[in-house]
């Protein structure tokens, strides 16, 4: 490309998460898969969007590379960029697919990642892109996994307006299809969900959900964190297409992530329901960038 070398020290450089360069050789510790799909969604697309929010906001080194301090203290802080070495693997080409199609794309993919031994990242991209991750992902590297579900609804309806390919019916076909057993999944806050999905996901408590965390750590042999960002209050992620009153902070979520790290079992991790079309503050990307941080953090520090 003799135009580009000609002008180079000129170009920005390629955009990246914190600054985190890919290894010379070899595999990357964590990849980032982009997953840009919002067609299962039931209320306001535009979360299809997602993935190129979060890089927008990660795109900087700096101080943004250091890992948080929410919740924490920490004498030492090294940079992600001298603990973890990071791919983008890109984005998936399934935007306008139908839902059984993008399905497939997307469990496909996975099933041919899963047996790497990098650690994953998924960036949504609506709720629904979780179920097929996960069964490509237990194709690819069969054994038994551990859910942690962030989000503000329990997204068990058996359909949602008749399909049952929807970010609303995520959880109930990953317990129909055997991919994470009703006893390993943990689903919190789920402040908007149904009084009998509640009864059915048995949610815990504000006070137990640690000790559940730590617990189903000990019966499994990889834990999926999956987080809605609709699980924080609105105030704080405005971007988001269902709204729900009431809401946990971010020291909270940042604690949850902390202590599903803490049992050495968290391989693999998502990030879905940003919409940046209805945030133009950029706030909520900023939020999403931070969780990002701290998942590579967890990864980093294990």
């Amino acid at each position: 490309m003799p135009l580009k070398n000609e002008l180079n020290g000129y170009l920005r450089l390629p955009r990246t998460f914190f600054g985190i360069q890919p290894p010379s050789s070899g595999l990357p510790d964590v990849g980032i898969l982009g997953i840009p799909y919002d067609i299962t969604s039931s209320y306001m697309p535009g979360t299809r969007f997602g993935p190129d929010a979060i890089r927008q906001a990660t795109d900087s080194e700096r101080s943004h590379s250091y890992p948080l301090t929410i919740g924490k203290e920490i004498p030492r802080l090294e940079s992600l960029t001298k603990t973890l070495t990071l791919e983008d693997i890109g984005d998936l080409e399934i935007m306008q697919r139908m839902p059984d199609a993008a399905a497939i794309d997307i469990s496909e993919a996975c099933a041919k990642l899963a047996p790497m031994n990098s650690k994953l990242v998924f960036l949504g991209g609506d709720h629904f892109i979780t179920y097929p991750i996960l069964k490509g992902l237990k194709r690819g590297r069969p054994c038994r996994y551990g859910l942690l579900y962030l989000d503000a609804h329990a997204d068990l309806y058996d359909d949602m307006g008749g399909y049952q390919l929807s970010h609303a019916t995520t959880v109930r076909r990953i317990i129909d299809h055997d991919l994470v057993q009703l006893e390993d999944i943990i689903a919190y806050d789920l402040r908007s969900a149904l009084p009998e999905h509640r009864r059915e996901l048995d949610p815990p408590t504000r006070s137990t959900v640690h000790s559940r965390i730590v617990e189903m750590g000990n019966q499994v042999d990889i834990i999926y964190i999956s987080v809605d960002i609709d699980v924080l209050a609105p105030q704080i992620v405005p971007g988001i297409s269902h709204p729900e009153s009431g809401g946990i902070l971010m020291t909270e979520l940042i604690s949850l992530i902390q202590t599903a790290f803490s049992t050495k079992k968290v391989r693999y991790a998502d990030i879905v329901e940003l919409n940046p079309l209805i945030d133009k503050t950029g706030i909520t990307a900023i939020s999403a960038r931070d969780i990002l941080k701290e998942l590579l953090s967890g990864f980093a520090q294990s």
